[in-house]
C-alpha cells in the first residue's frame, strides 16, 4: 500500500476512516506501520485500533497508545514478499590426482669426457623425460572445474499504481466508470474525495456535510470466498472500534450476488457509532461498504435507513 497521510480530514472534521480502511481491505495481510512524531521519533509497528483520541500500536515490546496530535506522519505499507531462498551453489567435484612429475631433464647425466656423443644417447630409456607426450593431457585433467552458482531472484516488480477512478454523480445516482457499478444517492450526500486520495483501495466516499453520515466502498483482490473474507474485515472491524459490539449477522443478495451483512456497535473519534458492513466477492475482486452514522442521533433510524437503501441498490452494470 502506499504511503500517506494519517487521517482522513473532511471539511475540518477529522475522522479515523483511514485507519479503520486501511485494517478492512487489508485484514488478511500483516502491515508495517511507521509512524513519525513531530519531535522526529519514529516508531515501528502496526496499528490496531484508535481509542481515547489515540492511535493503539502493536510493536516488538508491546501495546502503545499514541494521541493524534503528537503524530506527524505515518506510513502504511503492505507485508513484504519474502525472497526465494537461493539455490546452493553445486559442489565441485575432487581434483583428479596430479600426474607424477616426470624427471627434469637436468638430472641426465654428463657425457664422459672422453667421448663427443650427444648426452641424450647415454640416457637410459627409464630416465627420459616424459613431460612433453604427457603435458597436454594431464595439463587439461588438472584444471579446476569452474563452480556455477544460481543468481539471487529477481527483485519483486513494484505494484502497479491504482486505476484513475472515473465517476459521477447523476441526479440521486452515483455512477463508477471504473469498476462499473452504480449506488443510490441520498439528496444530503455529497462525494468525500479526500477519502479516495488518500486510501487507494477506497473506489468511492459519500456522506453527509457533517460527517455524521459515512458511506464508503472499497476495493481488493479476491484471496479467500466470501464466508472467509467477511470472517476477517469482520474481525478487524472489532479490532478498530472500542467497546465493539456484534449485533447481527446474515447472508442475503446485493446485485445478484451472494452477500454477507454485518450489524454492529462501536465507539470512534469520540462517539458512538451504529455501523453496517457489506462484503461481496464478485470474481477475482472482493468489495467492502462500510456504512457509519452516529448511533447517539435523533434521527439514527432515519439515517439507518438510508444507509441501507443505498447499500442494497448497488447494482454492477457494463464499465
Amino acid at each position: 500500500m502506499h504511503a500517506f497521510g494519517i487521517l482522513v480530514f473532511m471539511r475540518g472534521r477529522a475522522i479515523p476512516l483511514l485507519v479503520l480502511l486501511a485494517v478492512l481491505v487489508n485484514a488478511a495481510a500483516a502491515r508495517a506501520d511507521e509512524i513519525r512524531l513531530k519531535d522526529g521519533t519514529k516508531i515501528n509497528g502496526t496499528i490496531v485500533g484508535f481509542e481515547n483520541d489515540s492511535f493503539r500500536v502493536e510493536t516488538s515490546y508491546g501495546f502503545a497508545l499514541i494521541r493524534k496530535d503528537k503524530v506527524a506522519d505515518i506510513n502504511i505499507s503492505a507485508a513484504k514478499n519474502e525472497p526465494e531462498p537461493k539455490a546452493k551453489p553445486s559442489t565441485p567435484p575432487p581434483p583428479l590426482p596430479a600426474a607424477k612429475p616426470a624427471p627434469s631433464p637436468a638430472v641426465a647425466k654428463e657425457p664422459p669426457p672422453a667421448t663427443n656423443t650427444p648426452a641424450a644417447v647415454n640416457v637410459s630409456a627409464s630416465e627420459r623425460p616424459t613431460v612433453a607426450a604427457n603435458a597436454s593431457p594431464a595439463s587439461a585433467k588438472n584444471e579446476p572445474v569452474p563452480v556455477k552458482t544460481s543468481a539471487p531472484p529477481p527483485a519483486s516488480p513494484a505494484p502497479p499504481e491504482p486505476p484513475v477512478i472515473r465517476d459521477e454523480i447523476r441526479g440521486n445516482l452515483y455512477l463508477n466508470y471504473t469498476y462499473g457499478f452504480q449506488i443510490y444517492k441520498p439528496p444530503s450526500w455529497d462525494m468525500i474525495p479526500e477519502a479516495r486520495k488518500a486510501l487507494p483501495d477506497a473506489v468511492a466516499a459519500l456522506g453527509t456535510f457533517d460527517q455524521t453520515t459515512l458511506l464508503v466502498i472499497a476495493r481488493t483482490r479476491a484471496k479467500d470466498s466470501l464466508d472467509g473474507y467477511a470472517a476477517a474485515t469482520g474481525k478487524a472491524l472489532s479490532g478498530v472500534y472500542e467497546n465493539y459490539r456484534l449485533i447481527s449477522t446474515r447472508h442475503t443478495t446485493i446485485a445478484g450476488l451472494p452477500a454477507v451483512e454485518q450489524r454492529s456497535r462501536g465507539t470512534a473519534d469520540g462517539r458512538d457509532w451504529s455501523v453496517v458492513m457489506l462484503t461481496i466477492v464478485r470474481g477475482a475482486d472482493a468489495f467492502t461498504l462500510l456504512g457509519m452514522t452516529w448511533a447517539d442521533s435523533d434521527i439514527i433510524q432515519v439515517q439507518e435507513n438510508v444507509i441501507s437503501k443505498a447499500v442494497n441498490s448497488l447494482t454492477f452494470v457494463a464499465p
